[in-house]
């Protein structure tokens, strides 16, 4: 990361009226496919055979009839829109519209019958994402935003908008017991620049950024995710009235056509405000740079 650039700030896309017309329908199509992929999730978790990509990372069946479902679901129902998945495709097409997909983020929580696990599904016009959805079958959440619309999850007690934590002083000993959600390396590079936020690795940067809409956090920080991580996460911090940033000059959105998404990972930042944000970055670009990375 350099210092020079700054981070860059998330830029959600704008809808007009035929635009708004297909995020509508795109909607209620996703819901009815997420409504079936957590009846089916649900009980398969803790219980899934596991394997490892080539990557290193983990991968259950579960995880990849999930994506294969989605997709098929979606380009059905949208012909003309393409698909940018964990588990398929990673070369952005270059569509007016394209679907930007996690099946399972969090699949080692997943394997395990941890509960912090989630679908992450985004919607990009002209790359930039105007609907966000993150489903979490295991809490009974399902997160949701659509661009200039505001953010809401649904669950057991109905429905009810997000709204984003009221920012804390991250160097204030009295914000010791508010929790920041790191990825494990965020959590050693934030401690180590004095941020005295209580650590929580949950291990879904997706669910963590809903979390942030949510108001439960005012901070969640990922060195490495990939955009399918961040597109819909990003668009609920957002909505509910947050900030969120990329290191400097490298952000993951807006989608380019003909990028290989597959290896690109950028550290990002969802926070209750733009000072949190960029004070958080700012503790990772040091502590990178005392790496000599």
């Amino acid at each position: 990361m350099t210092a020079a650039s700054g981070p860059v700030p998330f830029a959600p896309g704008t809808l007009d009226a035929a635009a708004r017309t297909v995020v509508d329908r795109a909607r209620d199509v996703l819901d009815g496919l997420l409504d079936e992929v957590r009846a089916d999730l649900a009980p398969r978790a803790g219980r899934e055979p596991v394997t490892m990509k080539a990557d290193g990372t983990p991968v259950t069946p579960a995880d990849r009839a999930t994506d294969e479902r989605l997709v098929a679901g979606l380009l059905a129902a949208f012909p003309d829109h393409g698909a940018l998945s964990e588990e398929q495709e990673h070369v952005a097409s270059g569509a007016a519209w394209t679907w930007v997909l996690d099946p399972i983020d969090g699949t080692s929580n997943f394997i395990a019958g941890v509960p912090h696990w989630c679908v992450s599904v985004a919607l990009c016009h002209d790359g930039a994402p105007v609907l966000g959805v993150v489903e979490a079958p295991a809490l009974r959440r399902r997160f949701h935003a659509v661009a200039g619309a505001g953010a809401h999850v649904t669950g057991d007690g109905g429905m009810r908008p997000l709204a984003v934590r009221t920012p804390v002083p991250l160097r204030d000993a009295a914000s010791a017991h508010v929790p920041g959600l790191y990825s494990g390396g965020a959590a050693r590079d934030l401690a180590g620049d004095g941020v005295r936020l209580n650590v929580r690795v949950m291990g879904a940067s997706a669910l963590d950024l809903a979390l942030v809409a949510d108001g439960v956090a005012p901070l969640s920080v990922a060195l490495a995710p990939h955009v399918w991580d961040v597109a819909a996460g990003a668009l609920l911090v957002h909505e509910a009235g947050g900030h969120v940033a990329a290191a400097d000059g490298a952000a993951l959105l807006p989608l380019v056509p003909g990028r290989d998404y597959a290896a690109r990972v950028v550290p990002t930042v969802g926070a209750s405000d733009a000072a949190t944000a960029g004070e958080a970055l700012a503790a990772v670009a040091r502590a990178r740079a005392a790496r000599g990375r």
